[in-house]
């Protein structure tokens, strides 16, 4: 199936990896973040569409279903990450003050599981939370409805 590396502890200093991150870039909401995130260390992450980087991603054992609703990251050992212990490392990488946090034992728990069913249905996130996270920018990008559509009917 895929090829993943699993992250239980925060990077330290000493180790400090670049990333390559796949995101659906039809999706406001991973679109939107994927952004945020290379802004905050544009040396550290390189930011890729899952349809460009779709033989990248197969070689890997990833199918563009999966890549499309579940982060896929490569570190620059060649290490690949997806779901929450991508989210993980992005924040680590992109220096999120609290990044940290997402590793404490509760918070990697329920990270873990709820994950998984927030990245399946993010295209039915509701206007209000997009614009309460992301701002107004991101609601009215939306408005032509592709990021209301699930990847799987795209």
């Amino acid at each position: 199936m895929m090829n993943t590396q699993t992250e239980s502890t925060p990077l330290t200093s000493q180790h400090k990896l670049a990333i390559t991150m796949y995101y659906d870039d039809a999706c406001v909401l991973c679109s939107t973040e994927a952004h945020n995130m290379q802004a905050r260390n544009p040396q550290a992450i390189e930011l890729i569409s899952v349809d460009k980087g779709l033989d990248m991603l197969q070689a890997a054992g990833f199918n563009r279903a999966d890549a499309m609703t579940y982060l896929c990251v490569q570190d620059s050992n060649g290490d690949w990450h997806t779901h929450m212990d991508a989210v993980r490392l992005l924040y680590k990488t992109a220096n999120v003050s609290w990044a940290n946090w997402l590793y404490l034992p509760v918070i990697k728990e329920l990270g873990d599981f709820a994950y998984p069913y927030v990245a399946r249905n993010r295209y039915r996130i509701p206007n209000w939370v997009t614009k309460a996270i992301y701002g107004k920018a991101a609601v009215e990008a939306c408005q032509n409805g592709l990021c209301k559509i699930a990847p799987d009917k795209r």
